[in-house]
């Protein structure tokens, strides 16, 4: 069956418009139909999948301008946690993608509004996290969840974030990893001067509201994009956006492995586990039983 296939290759990185151009081929020469950025405002409802040549900031931009879209991304950044195939491996994950050989993971986003006074502005969604981020001096943040107040946070502002995001701003800020299929939002304050500053989950049902109580400038940013003042008694209203995000995951990847591999999240990286399981692609791993690991 034919597919159409958006590209969308970093402008900032003339390898991956190379790759892009090799991809366009390799996709004409195996019977699909390769479509070129500037064509895909206008082809949206017909394609099937975009691939994503760069890292994961140019990932949550095509997940903003290309919404519900499946995204398949091609590494060409530092992490790589959404970016999840490496360059050398783009024919293979080409093959998966052109053949239904491959996993489609959906997140869920957040919608952000701001409400000022009597007025509700629309910020957008996002597919990371909603920021609330101080200037030079401390900020007074207020959290309501479902109408009930939780606590004043003093201190350089507030993250909520989707199970998706948590591994980024979430985690380097102390806040949980959601693992895969954890269906929370976590928010977690900000380098907050206070001892109660224990980050929490709440449900995706649950409507999630910050509120600047001091008159220190503050921003409102979404999945890093160019920030929004937020002013005293501003409410940053956060709910579970409408649109979901839309990962294709192919090969035997999981959640955990990236973890484990983009993070260095080993005390010893050379570590044989003790127990002996089945990947979820079929791949056994561990050690054999009876056999002695290393101390």
């Amino acid at each position: 069956m034919t597919k159409r296939i958006g590209i969308v290759a970093a402008l900032s990185k003339p390898e991956a418009a190379d790759l892009g151009t090799r991809i366009g081929t390799w996709l004409s020469e195996h019977g699909h139909e390769p479509v070129e950025e500037r064509a895909l405002s206008d082809t949206m409802n017909a394609l099937d999948a975009i691939v994503v040549l760069g890292g994961d900031g140019l990932m949550m931009r095509a997940a903003n301008m290309y919404p519900d879209i499946p995204l398949l991304g091609i590494n060409f950044g530092k992490v790589g946690f959404l970016a999840l195939v490496e360059q050398r491996d783009w024919q293979a994950a080409l093959a998966a993608l052109t053949h239904d050989d491959f996993t489609l993971e959906e997140s869920s986003t957040l919608q952000a509004t701001l409400l000022r006074e009597d007025e509700e502005h629309d910020q957008g969604w996002a597919i990371n996290d909603v920021v609330i981020r101080g200037g030079n001096r401390m900020v007074n943040v207020e959290l309501y969840i479902d109408g009930s107040f939780i606590n004043t946070y003093p201190g350089d502002g507030m993250i909520v974030s989707t199970a998706r995001g948590s591994t980024a701003y979430c985690m380097a800020a102390g806040g949980p990893i959601l693992t895969a299929g954890v269906r929370g939002f976590a928010i977690v304050p900000i380098s907050c001067h206070s001892p109660i500053r224990t980050p929490l989950v709440a449900s995706e049902s649950a409507v999630i509201e910050l509120v600047l109580a001091n008159t220190h400038d503050a921003s409102l940013i979404l999945d890093g994009r160019v920030p929004t003042e937020v002013r005293q008694d501003d409410v940053v209203r956060v709910t579970r956006g409408e649109h979901a995000f839309r990962l294709v995951v192919t090969g035997s990847t999981s959640f955990y492995d990236a973890v484990r591999t983009k993070f260095n999240f080993q005390i010893r990286p050379d570590a044989v586990p003790s127990r002996r399981f089945h990947h979820p692609a079929g791949e056994v791993r561990g050690r054999r039983f009876g056999d002695r690991g290393s101390t």
